[in-house]
């Protein structure tokens, strides 16, 4: 149906777009491609010209984060075994001992109760100027207004 609502010489390669069309709608469930290809739904309602294969891919995916959300407002407030639930993570986490085993008591990180590093001053124009004209480097001060 997408494929039929522009005109073939509008595409440069018509056989390669429609391989390409397939290969990406074929991701989608069906209920995706059929809102997406309907000429009073789909792609078609918004572009003058053939669409590309990222605005398709846009398009799908906006269908199916509004088919989600459609779910999840439809399962709202229905005990729990009745509402599907997402799934948690798979991989294994590592546990708090692990964790400090790993990082440390602190994480790498200085307490609070440890005495201050000393400040650093920040170096003079005329340092500066000396670690540039040593290392070869280019400088140009500011000049002033």
């Amino acid at each position: 149906m997408l494929f039929s609502a522009y005109r073939t010489d509008q595409y440069a390669d018509p056989d390669g777009f429609l391989t390409s069309l397939g290969a990406v709608l074929e991701q989608y469930p069906n209920e995706v491609i059929v809102y997406v290809a309907d000429p009073r739904t789909g792609v078609q309602r918004g572009q003058k010209f053939p669409p590309t294969i990222a605005e398709i891919v846009a398009a799908c995916d906006g269908r199916v984060s509004e088919l989600r959300r459609q779910d999840r407002f439809r399962n709202w407030g229905k005990p729990d075994e009745e509402a599907p639930l997402l799934d948690g993570p798979r991989e294994k986490r590592m546990t708090l001992e692990e964790m400090k085993a790993r990082y440390g008591e602190n994480w790498g990180m200085t307490s609070l109760n440890e005495p201050d590093r000393p400040a650093k001053r920040a170096p003079t124009k005329e340092e500066l100027v000396a670690h540039y004209r040593d290392y070869d480097l280019e400088f140009r001060p500011k000049e002033s207004a």
